[in-house]
């Protein structure tokens, strides 16, 4: 099966899925969502954009691109592990792309996000307080499992902004298409 693409090849595309994916990044980054009135708007384009250029053919894989890309955040919103704005975004970035590049920027930006979920939970950490949760953990374990781990929960949930980590993902694959998820299956 051929996995390659070149987004060189479809500059209106890449330029519409760059433009997309810095807006979201910039408005996710700043408000903490990504509004309908920009993925609609970038998702219609995109099948707008490939039924024009590659008639049925190129509609299908806009089609599936955007299934590609929605698919994995649309069962994380069902669990309540991202926002539909999130699921919306990558679904147009999708469509905008076709399959193989949704493919790539989808696993691209899910190891973009991961990246920037180690830093921002670096940046948090209380030594102090993790040792004593630990302590407690240790101390609690012989008498209940259960009751031992429900001092590991956190006090609070913290977020990653995806609208950034979904341009990072695009860029990356845009930048560097020799180094990206799925070059390393051709």
């Amino acid at each position: 099966m051929e996995f390659s693409y070149d987004l060189s090849e479809t500059p209106s595309a890449t330029a519409l899925a760059v433009g997309c994916a810095l807006v979201a990044a910039v408005l996710d980054h700043r408000r903490g969502l990504i509004p309908n009135s920009l993925t609609y708007p970038c998702l219609l384009a995109g099948l707008t954009l490939a039924a024009f250029s590659g008639g049925l053919i190129g509609l299908t894989m806009s089609l599936a691109g955007m299934v590609a890309g929605g698919l994995v955040f649309l069962v994380a919103f069902a669990m309540g592990n991202c926002g539909g704005g999130d699921v919306k975004l990558m679904a147009a970035l999708g469509a905008v792309l076709g399959l193989w590049p949704a493919i790539d920027v989808t696993l691209a930006a899910l190891m973009t996000g991961g990246v920037l979920a180690l830093f921002s939970m670096s940046r948090r950490i209380d030594f102090r307080r993790v040792l004593r949760i630990v302590g407690l953990f240790a101390m609690l374990l012989p008498m209940d499992v259960k009751n031992a781990a429900s001092v590991l929960v956190p006090r609070e949930r913290h977020t990653v902004r995806f609208g950034v980590a979904a341009a990072g993902g695009l860029f990356w694959c845009l930048l560097l298409p020799d180094l990206s998820p799925l070059s390393f299956l051709r």
